[in-house]
């Protein structure tokens, strides 16, 4: 029986009741961060949730292939940690993504995350092939595909990197699940979502509440600001955060590093009950006044309305080639869902009518060559 499907087991029902976690962790030194992770995730009660014999995947942020220092991908030093923590209490770690382009294999090396598979001897698993899920109380994803390999652990711990996101503001512990979508279908989504981020914050939590994590890890000691998820600035948040409630995570960690409103994200969480702010529970080491205000993408969060076609062109960002940086790679071109880009006479041209403004060709292009502008009137 698939593991979304299994009853809760009696040690599921301590776990709702646990708090958020926030800890300072300045570096990535592996002393200092296996101590840290350890404090955490011992009050969070790891020994309860992974036991002996448990296959347990670690499901990192891994978009593209980018070393540690660009703050894209989660820190190998992290994946580390937390693969010597799971084996300590007798669980066997296994590492699986489905990255947005390139492939798994060029994403571990680039990421540093090759050197921790070698030298802990992890288990690799592709997330593939995809399997049709049907979940009837799910808003959006009533019957979609997700990769196999996630149905067929113990226990899923979810790795995610602290970063802003053109698209939903930030991009933690709920938006890092949709790596669990296998390869071109998550085109698909996003062509069904546009730029309605409501509709896909949805789709994002129908995902979150499929897939069910047993524990999320935050990394946030050097994170990313400005235009994320892929092409931001590094920033040294100088922290770790650890949850059993992915959604709970996101908006406490949202609160901490002052993200301006909500996000898509947490607001729709609150419009479905699953996130009440005044039963939050956080506790820790860090305190919101530490720390400066978070540097949003340029638009991020804004909710979508109903425009007219004409005043929404004038009105809504969208993204623009720079020719300048363009390598012809075409990875934008082979991966925008609405199919709106297309290379003609050796340049990728955008048909502005066909873009559905999901910003997936910014997010990974490899080169920083697709920027987002505003329309006109503002």
């Amino acid at each position: 029986m698939c593991r979304f499907f299994r009853e809760a087991s009696g040690a599921g029902s301590f776990f709702l009741s646990m708090p958020v976690v926030f800890r300072r962790c300045p570096d990535y030194d592996a002393a200092n961060l296996q101590n840290c992770l350890q404090d955490m995730l011992s009050l969070l009660g790891i020994e309860r949730l992974i036991r002996p014999g448990d296959r347990v995947l670690l499901k990192p942020n891994l978009i593209a292939p980018r070393p540690p220092a660009t703050a894209v991908c989660t820190h190998p030093a992290v994946i580390r940690a937390l693969a010597i923590l799971v084996r300590d209490c007798g669980g066997k770690p296994c590492l699986g993504d489905s990255p947005g382009y390139a492939s798994l294999d060029r994403c571990l090396a680039a990421s540093g995350l090759k050197e921790v598979v070698d030298e802990l001897d992890l288990e690799v698993v592709p997330f593939t092939p995809p399997v049709d899920v049907v979940r009837e109380e799910n808003l959006v994803l009533k019957r979609f595909q997700l990769a196999a390999p996630v149905l067929e652990f113990d226990r899923i711990v979810n790795v995610p990197k602290l970063k802003t996101h053109g698209m939903m503001g930030l991009t933690l512990a709920v938006k890092n699940l949709f790596g669990c979508i296998s390869g071109y279908d998550k085109a698909r989504w996003h062509l069904r979502a546009g730029h309605n981020r409501q509709l896909f914050a949805r789709i994002l939590l129908d995902l979150y509440q499929t897939v069910k994590p047993d524990l999320h890890v935050l990394d946030g000691i050097l994170g990313m600001e400005g235009e994320g998820p892929t092409h931001g600035r590094p920033v040294s948040f100088g922290f770790l955060g650890a949850s059993t409630d992915g959604i709970k995570l996101d908006y406490a960690a949202a609160r901490l590093i002052h993200y301006p409103g909500e996000t898509p994200l947490s607001r729709e969480a609150m419009a479905q009950g699953l996130l009440d702010p005044e039963k939050l529970t956080v506790t820790g080491d860090c305190m919101a006044e530490d720390f400066p205000a978070v540097k949003p993408a340029r638009g991020s969060g804004d909710a979508a309305f109903p425009f007219h076609r004409f005043i929404r062109r004038l009105l809504v960002k969208k993204p623009v080639i720079s020719s300048s940086r363009c390598h012809r790679c075409l990875v934008c071109v082979r991966h925008c869902p609405a199919k709106a880009m297309k290379f003609v006479d050796r340049s990728v041209r955008i048909d502005y009518k066909a873009c559905i403004r999901c910003y997936c060709c910014h997010e990974l292009c490899p080169h920083g060559a697709v920027r987002v502008k505003w329309g006109l009137l503002r």
